[in-house]
């Protein structure tokens, strides 16, 4: 096809224009046209994704005329809205661009970084957290996961570390933070950290009011990428959290409400064992159904018919006899 007749066909083009509608539009399943109009000018740059920008409708105030063109002064002062927005998106692509490559480098290098336990150390004593106050001022080694995590510059690296008895803030300085597993490490990694243990200075908090400064440590396994907030975090919905329990009560809170039930059942338990009670615990699979069968739960037991029942009288008739006083 010769060039005129290549300019004269793309001069013939139409580029359909793009409906909005304050009205009756919607951002999100509009599709630009005028059945299906966009919510917005904005959203109309948008789903153009360059200037020129193709001519863009919006609701008219003319009665009985559903659309009008829209004006200039509106046009240019959202096209500036749509120019800071682009810039914003092109700086921020640019800067994690740099970010990655320099984290890359950062990987690269720390590779050559190993480290290695001081032998003119004292030896460490392993320690569980809620045991540690009596070691203050001791080199302690101590297990745990990475509760928390926070890095202070390149050269400080703060870890509240978990080991279900408590929870113990560490200090990692240095090359103890440079290395290839301080860069990878993650919330939920399990590791051993070695170091002395300190008196949180006045004014400062800490879990348990003191804190390891260490002075080695070893990854002893370590989480997926991106660690547990990656899954559960200050954004996650409640179906999110519920899907993920066994990870969400692993939190402070939540964890508090399971050691409470812990001291709510021991309570009782302690109740009746000082009154000479006798606890048992007979198996609830039963094969014949007991009065009030509407609590009865049905299942398959090896191709049997069996129940779980929440009876009590079939239980603490037999047990009565042989233990005298008891509880079920």
């Amino acid at each position: 096809m010769a060039q005129d007749e290549v300019t004269e066909s793309l001069s013939k083009m139409e580029i359909s224009p793009i409906y909005t509608s304050d009205k009756n539009g919607s951002d999100e399943k509009g599709e630009g046209t005028q059945d299906s109009p966009f919510k917005t000018t904005l959203q109309a740059m948008r789903h153009w994704g360059k200037e020129p920008f193709p001519t863009i409708y919006v609701d008219s105030k003319e009665e009985g005329q559903l659309f009008s063109v829209i004006s200039q002064a509106q046009m240019k002062k959202i096209t500036k809205v749509y120019q800071r927005e682009v810039n914003k998106a092109e700086s921020k692509s640019k800067k994690e661009a740099e970010e990655a490559a320099k984290r890359a480098a950062n990987l690269e290098e720390s590779k050559s970084i190993t480290l290695t336990e001081d032998p003119s150390l004292p030896a460490a004593t392993a320690s569980k957290i809620n045991n540690l106050e009596q070691y203050r001022g001791q080199r302690v080694k101590v297990y745990g996961w990475v509760h928390r995590l926070r890095r202070q510059g390149k050269n400080m690296m703060f870890a509240v570390l978990r080991d279900g008895t408590g929870f113990l803030q560490c200090i990692l300085s240095d090359n103890l933070c440079k290395t290839y597993e301080a860069l990878l490490l993650t919330t939920e990694s399990s590791v051993r950290i070695f170091g002395t243990l300190k008196e949180v200075p006045e004014g400062k908090s800490a879990p348990g009011g003191h804190e390891l400064d260490a002075d080695y440590w070893e990854i002893v396994g370590r989480s997926p990428a991106g660690g547990i907030d990656n899954v559960l975090n200050v954004e996650s919905n409640s179906d999110v959290m519920y899907q993920n329990r066994h990870l969400w009560i692993r939190g402070e809170n939540m964890s508090k409400v399971l050691k409470v039930r812990h001291a709510t059942i021991k309570a009782f338990r302690d109740h009746y064992y000082d009154r000479d009670y006798v606890e048992v615990t007979p198996p609830t699979m039963v094969q014949c159904q007991v009065e009030g069968g509407s609590t009865l739960f049905k299942f398959d037991y090896f191709g049997e018919e069996a129940y779980l029942t929440s009876h009590p009288s079939s239980i603490w008739r037999p047990v009565f006899l042989p233990l005298g006083t008891c509880t079920v």
